[in-house]
């Protein structure tokens, strides 16, 4: 498989993902529960308002990988029609 083809399938993949209604739950619950230790913490509680920053950057950054995933595939495809015609 060519790298162009890899990441064709991560493309195609992520966007899979990023649909499915059982992925959005599980990070739509994540979100809420660390913005609830976010906002349930005393502002002198720096570790705990740390750990629950951290954590929503975290999934903030697996999704905006997955959609630049799909922005490449899409490129991809868009170079590709472009050289057909």
């Amino acid at each position: 498989m060519t790298q162009e083809e890899q990441m064709l399938h991560l493309g195609i993949a992520s966007e899979d993902t990023l649909k499915s209604e059982s992925f959005n739950t599980v990070v739509n619950h994540l979100i809420e529960s660390t913005f609830n230790t976010f906002v349930n913490t005393d502002p002198s509680e720096n570790e705990k308002r740390t750990v629950a920053y951290y954590q929503y950057r975290a999934l903030r950054d697996v999704i905006d990988t997955m959609q630049q995933n799909v922005s490449v595939r899409d490129e991809i495809n868009q170079r590709n029609k472009a050289e057909e015609e």
